[in-house]
């Protein structure tokens, strides 16, 4: 139709169909790849006359559209072209000449179709009788019935047995997993058997073991008061080794319990494979003779719906032969537009207006859902269930001049930062009115939160009632011995604990106040063993006879175990976090790790919070990376 309307509007001489109209820039590539070929004579005119012709079709088909209305059995032909006159001329055409050759090829084929059909009719009741008789055979000789129930019964099993078979590999995975931690402690004292997890859960065994350490913290009472062949001393030694007893007889019970439970679960699940097995053959012999039996019948169908068309349409054809009619007309023809259809300038503006919009908004709403930090001291209580003692603003400091918060406080002592210390000072103290905190440690989730700068701060701000000690117990990464002017070669910590050095050499006084500052000291290859020894609680007991309160600057929780440690021999925790930067989940995990073990939480600090924005403010940067925590913890140059 295309050829038809092209040759009877001549458009290969119209100026719009000429190459050099259609593209600003023209290169074939086909046309330059013969040029450097050898041509015969009178080919080259040839085959560049069939390039424009292709390229006058090519071009007639990019312009022109023929869609359905919706609802109707109408079609839109439309033809874009620079000359109004041409798109309606090849419009009406094109619909011309799709009646004639449409009426045209109906009449054709019927009469084609009528005499193939008779012929094909003899064949296709022939295949059909045929397919009939192998379906029937194959019934007989297989002895078959109705096959869907017993393959849905068998599929169910199978089902079945599969999620029993996971059930119980798992059980025996399990089992087997004890079993093998208990062999690789035989021969070993029962003590060690009870590190197993199978034992740890046992709940008689934890009973146990409560009641062996009554015993024993009675016997250690007991010595302390009375010789060792003191009736009430001989009753408590002989209850502390029933006790043992009693633990060492429930952990070989729960190892034996757990022996068996694992040759159940394996007999249990080999069980369960055999009887699997045997189902899946089932199974796949009721799957081949079913597929086979699909066949045939799907064969029998399809022949038989086959020769029942054929029959249908041999009738129609010769119903229909010479009664053909037009079933298209022109309902609109086409005539030249007034004014042109595009370019839509309106429209593109307001697509492109509410583009940008709609952008904007999808980045403000994706902005808000991924920023997931603390920002205001109402989240402290809302999301961490933490006590909020104050918070702390941002400040501007002049670094280059070696300005610190430490010392723009000192010199601004009527500054907000200043009286946020003093606020804060005032709730720890309030909170502990009846029995005030002696060892308080400051801590926070990851680095960078401003837990030195809190516990030193508020060190200063307590040494103005009190008289203070700061411990720098942030071994990994120590910050005092810097802030306060020391040397950081000057005895500390590590030394004090050690008894390396005499207090006198290790605790440092400030300007003649009650500020006292004790510096980490030299960094031992552990820092957690330090703190978890019985010598540093024997050290933190002389200092609480010297001084009234004991500021601790702990590591941050979530980068090492030092806080955890710290919280079992303080009175208090102070939790520092940090606005606009620490995520609440982060948070949260840390704060867990100091509730299970046990952490008296005072409260939080929200710290560098934007200024002039204090409960409500809006979205700064995101907290970064603090993986690099780990990597800078290690020795110093000594």
């Amino acid at each position: 139709m295309a050829e038809d309307v092209i040759a009877k509007l001549e458009l290969t001489k119209h100026p719009e169909f000429q190459p050099e109209e259609n593209k600003l820039i023209s290169f074939d590539w086909k046309t330059w790849l013969k040029s450097y070929l050898p041509q015969q004579s009178g080919g080259a005119e040839l085959d560049e006359a069939e390039t424009f012709y292709d390229s006058v079709v090519e071009y007639y088909f990019e312009r022109l559209k023929v869609t359905p209305v919706k609802n109707s059995q109408l079609v839109r032909v439309a033809f874009e072209a620079n000359d109004r006159q041409l798109a309606a001329d090849v419009a009406n055409n094109l619909a011309n000449i799709y009646i004639v050759n449409d009426l045209e090829a109906r009449l054709s084929m019927t009469s084609k179709a009528s005499d193939w059909l008779t012929q094909r009719i003899e064949d296709l009741g022939e295949k059909l009788k045929a397919s009939e008789i192998a379906l029937q055979s194959y019934r007989e000789r297989e002895k078959l019935i109705e096959v869907g129930g017993v393959s849905t019964l068998t599929a169910q099993q199978l089902q079945d047995l599969g999620g029993q078979l996971v059930m119980a590999e798992q059980r025996r995975a399990t089992a087997e997993s004890s079993l093998r931690q208990i062999n690789a402690l035989k021969g070993q004292p029962v003590e060690r058997l009870a590190s197993i997890p199978a034992v740890l859960s046992d709940s008689l065994v934890s009973s146990l073991r409560e009641a062996e350490a009554e015993a024993q913290r009675k016997v250690s009472s007991f010595s302390k008061r009375y010789g060792p062949k003191h009736p009430k001393m001989i009753e408590a030694q002989a209850d502390l080794t029933e006790a043992r007893l009693n633990v060492q007889r429930q952990i070989e019970s729960v190892i034996k319990g757990v022996e068996k439970e694992y040759q159940v679960a394996r007999e249990n699940e080999q069980s369960i494979k055999r009887s699997l097995g045997s189902a899946k053959g089932e199974m796949q012999q009721i799957n081949r003779k079913s597929q086979e039996l699909r066949v045939l019948e799907r064969e029998v169908e399809a022949n038989r719906q086959l020769y029942s068309q054929f029959l249908e349409k041999m009738k129609e054809a010769k119903e229909t032969t010479g009664l053909e009619r037009v079933r298209a007309r022109v309902s609109d023809p086409a005539v030249p537009a007034v004014k042109p259809i595009k370019p839509k300038k309106s429209l593109i503006v307001a697509i492109a207006g509410m583009l940008g919009l709609f952008l904007g908004v999808l980045l403000a709403f994706l902005q808000e859902h991924l920023d997931n930090t603390i920002k205001r001291a109402s989240d402290l209580e809302e999301k961490l269930k933490l006590p909020l003692l104050g918070w702390l603003p941002h400040l501007k400091l002049k670094r280059k001049d070696g300005e610190s918060p430490l010392t723009f406080s000192r010199e601004h002592t009527h500054s907000f930062y200043t009286e946020s210390i003093r606020t804060l000072r005032t709730a720890i103290l309030l909170s502990g009115l009846d029995d005030p905190y002696k060892v308080i440690v400051v801590t926070s989730s990851v680095p960078g939160e401003g837990k030195s700068t809190v516990s030193m701060n508020l060190a200063d701000s307590l040494g103005e009632l009190h008289k203070v000690l700061l411990v720098d117990a942030d071994m990994r990464r120590p910050t005092v011995a810097k802030t306060w002017g020391l040397s950081k070669d000057t005895f500390g910590l590590s030394e004090f604990v050690s008894g390396s050095a005499k207090i006198s050499e290790c605790v440092h006084q400030v300007e003649d106040g009650n500020i006292y500052v004790m510096p980490s000291g030299l960094i031992p290859p552990n820092p957690l063993e330090l703190l978890s020894s019985k010598k540093f609680k024997e050290a933190l007991d002389v200092l609480g006879k010297t001084f009234d309160h004991i500021i601790i600057d702990s590591a941050p929780t979530l980068a090492v175990s030092d806080a955890l440690v710290l919280s079992t021999h303080a009175s208090g925790v102070i939790y520092v976090v940090k606005a606009d930067s620490t995520p609440y989940p982060t948070a949260q995990d840390g704060l867990k790790r100091l509730r299970q073990s046990r952490a008296h939480i005072i409260g939080g600090v929200l710290n560098d919070v934007p200024q002039g924005k204090k409960d409500s403010y809006g979205r700064y940067g995101k907290y970064g990376d603090y993986g690099g925590y780990y990597g800078s913890y290690g020795y110093t140059s000594q």
